[in-house]
């Protein structure tokens, strides 16, 4: 039997008053959420979990035999009735529960494999040994080059392919994996693990998917499946999603995974998968032309803010996300968007008004040269109203973000 397909990735922390609402999506301004935009994610602090048994610059010793991985957790959510859910807008707009919509209605949460008890992270193959923090020795590690802003919290993140299996790379913008396919993120502050993120592909189906999270104990021992969420976990202002909000963020792109894609992996080598490394391991069923060149276009202060956008909104704001009923604006990077020009965030945000968010100070998404007249800052700014962007998954302004955006704006 394969081992499920699963993801942690995408989504930030909750949002700040609880478990993630999903978002109204009458949204124009970018979606901010992630580390430090533009650079890899930081190395873990030496007191985290280290791979057992392989070498992770080396893709092809990571190919072993996948663990036993016990049952998969589900997923499980209440409802949030729409009445509850914040106006995202200055003028009055129906409200829809996104997630619902795109959370498929069999998610149920499945019973741990004793049959009785929480699920809990060392039955769900991540670990080998749990006791020990020793991962399993066939994960992939990977940190994307542009990465999402998650309040500060380190990121660590994993991929594990059924044995023998490879990623469909016949569309090298949109990627599809295997069943069976697991990825992770983990969440931590301080050298301490906060909560562990999972995506698990479970079928061939478009939504055979399972998404949720695993909040770890005080001591460090395990991480239990918390399926409603928590929020302000193990002395902090972490929040820890609900599972079904996990498809506010993912249903944007087919493959479900965020982060791991042939934009986001064409960096230089180091200790983490690069999409060349794949290309060597043999991982990929249509490897790319050894001259291909997929990174963000642009240098300097232009390539870091269009990665900003890229990582931080492009998940919503694309022709396939949660935000494109509402608003055209488009911020998810191609492949073949060799020149800045040709991007979605020169096409549709410089000089555009704003469609359906309404406010005094702004009326168009960017203005040339003048970042505190352009609606995709100011609502990069803000948090804790109904103009903040994102509308969730993060409490705190991402100011190193802001500063990147608003150089590129003046350079305009």
């Amino acid at each position: 039997m394969l081992a499920p397909l699963v993801f942690v990735f995408g989504c930030g922390d909750p949002g700040a008053n609880g478990p993630i609402d999903p978002p109204v999506v009458d949204t124009d301004a970018a979606a901010v959420v992630g580390d430090r935009p533009g650079q890899p994610t930081p190395d873990a602090p030496a007191s985290l979990p280290e791979t057992a048994g392989a070498d992770p610059s080396d893709l092809t010793d990571m190919r072993q035999p996948a663990p036993e991985a016990g049952d998969a957790p589900g997923l499980s959510a209440p409802d949030v009735p729409a009445d509850e859910l914040p106006p995202m807008d200055a003028q009055p707009a129906d409200t829809k529960d996104a997630a619902s919509e795109a959370a498929p209605d069999a998610i149920q949460r499945k019973p741990t494999p004793d049959g009785a008890g929480p699920y809990l992270l060392s039955e769900a193959g991540l670990y080998s040994d749990m006791a020990k923090k020793l991962l399993a020795a066939d994960l992939i590690p990977f940190a994307p080059e542009h990465v999402l802003w998650a309040d500060g919290a380190t990121k660590r993140r994993w991929l594990q392919l059924p044995p023998g299996e490879k990623i469909d790379t016949s569309n090298m913008d949109h990627w599809t994996f295997p069943v069976g396919t697991r990825a992770w993120k983990e969440f931590s502050r301080d050298g301490k693990p906060l909560e562990t993120r999972l995506v698990e592909r479970t079928g061939p189906g478009e939504m055979d998917y399972w998404m949720g999270a695993f909040l770890w104990k005080a001591d460090g021992s395990d991480a239990v499946y918390v399926p409603d969420g928590a929020t302000n976990v193990l002395g902090t202002d972490h929040d820890v999603p609900a599972a079904k909000r996990c498809w506010s963020c993912h249903s944007g792109e087919p493959g479900r995974l965020l982060g791991f894609s042939a934009v986001q992996l064409s960096r230089p080598a180091g200790t983490s998968a690069t999409l060349s490394s794949l290309v060597a391991a043999g991982l990929l069923t249509a490897p790319p032309p050894p001259d291909a060149d997929y990174r963000v276009p642009g240098e300097g202060a232009v390539r870091t803010a269009i990665g900003y956008l890229h990582a931080n909104c492009g998940h919503c704001h694309n022709p396939t996300g949660i935000a494109r009923p509402d608003t055209d604006m488009l911020l998810r990077i191609g492949t073949s968007d060799r020149v800045p020009e040709a991007t979605g965030a020169y096409r549709t945000t410089i000089g555009v008004m704003l469609q359906r968010f309404r406010n005094a100070v702004v009326s168009d998404r960017i203005v040339r040269a003048s970042p505190d007249q352009s609606g995709v800052i100011y609502r990069m700014r803000e948090r804790g109203t109904n103009s903040a962007m994102p509308p969730l998954a993060t409490k705190h302004v991402d100011m190193v973000g802001v500063d990147l955006v608003s150089a590129w704006i003046r350079g305009l």
